[in-house]
């Protein structure tokens, strides 16, 4: 991936902010990014994470690059754990893109079998509903980010917007899926109190501070944020996190409950919400394999496509 980065270029562009000017750049990949690319960025004493476009993009992903950056300068003083910003770049003469940079956080994603001596699933589990519950807090109003969704008609509008860009990908579609978009389309759910949804929020998608106390030292990977139903992420966590997540001594009722002790909201039956983030994350996924297909500087993504076809399956095989 080192197409997706010029050190000269980069480095004029850290001077002009003021950044260990003059001093030599080092760079490498981080995998973890699929939609976008990502390098951590070396420079005396500092250490950067950047974040751009993958050499085939996603519709739109510089508009979506500086939404994120809107969004973590927003939550900049709320006690949401967050990368601190550093910049924007907007000028195509740097990368021939939109990018932003923000700092490195010290932390581990929670992988399962991976966990570090003295770490477990539950207090990580339970540590991370708290992190949602303040996330979902927030008064999107109050940060200047009202204007990132329409909470109006959230969930009419799923359907319709996820089966679109899905049909925008090519390619064969996903078996099934028709089946779970009706069931989505006749099942759907009361009103909400609209908050800052993070969109994907799930064990990759959070570094842990590597010293006890547990606790989410950053929740990264803000593409799908929307201004949303609070529920949708936490059922969308609660899944992946029982299904794929480090979660042994983990107890779902333990979780629902602390989410709504420190929420204030009452946590309904989520069968609706479950199918719909398995819907919207078959999709997301299904988009990622066909465009690495697609793309030199990244090998296919064919994995991705096997999930996103389980998700489906899953999904279907739930509602019977």
């Amino acid at each position: 991936m080192s197409s997706l980065l010029d050190p000269g270029r980069l480095a004029a562009w850290l001077d002009g902010l003021g950044l260990a000017a003059g001093e030599p750049i080092a760079h490498s990949p981080l995998s973890g990014g699929r939609s976008n690319a990502m390098f951590e960025v070396r420079r005396g004493d500092h250490s950067w994470v950047l974040r751009r476009p993958a050499g085939v993009a996603m519709a739109r992903a510089e508009d979506g690059l500086r939404r994120e950056y809107r969004i973590l300068d927003a939550l900049g003083g709320t006690g949401v754990p967050h990368p601190r910003v550093i910049g924007l770049c907007d000028e195509p003469v740097v990368l021939g893109t939109v990018f932003y940079m923000m700092e490195r956080v010290r932390g581990f994603a929670p992988m399962p079998g991976a966990l570090p001596e003295g770490f477990d699933g539950r207090a990580i589990g339970l540590a991370m509903v708290d992190a949602l519950a303040d996330l979902h807090a927030l008064d999107p109003d109050a940060l200047g980010l009202a204007d990132l969704g329409r909470p109006d008609g959230f969930h009419e509008r799923q359907v319709g917007r996820w089966s679109k860009q899905l049909a925008s990908y090519g390619g064969d579609g996903l078996p099934g899926i028709e089946k779970v978009a009706a069931w989505l389309a006749g099942n759907l759910p009361g009103p909400f109190t609209p908050v800052l949804m993070h969109g994907d929020y799930h064990f990759g998608n959070v570094l842990i501070a590597p010293e006890p106390p547990v606790r989410v030292a950053a929740i990264v990977d803000w593409e799908t944020a929307t201004i949303g139903d609070p529920l949708l992420d936490l059922a969308a966590f609660l899944r992946i996190w029982f299904e794929t997540g480090p979660h042994e001594g983990s107890d779902r009722d333990e979780m629902a409950a602390r989410y709504a002790e420190r929420s204030g909201r009452q946590v309904p039956d989520l069968t609706y919400y479950v199918t719909l983030s398995r819907f919207r994350l078959a999709v997301l996924l299904e988009g990622i394999h066909q465009r690495s297909l697609v793309d030199t500087t990244r090998p296919p993504q064919h994995e991705m496509g096997a999930y996103a076809r389980r998700l489906v399956a899953d999904a279907v095989a739930d509602l019977g």
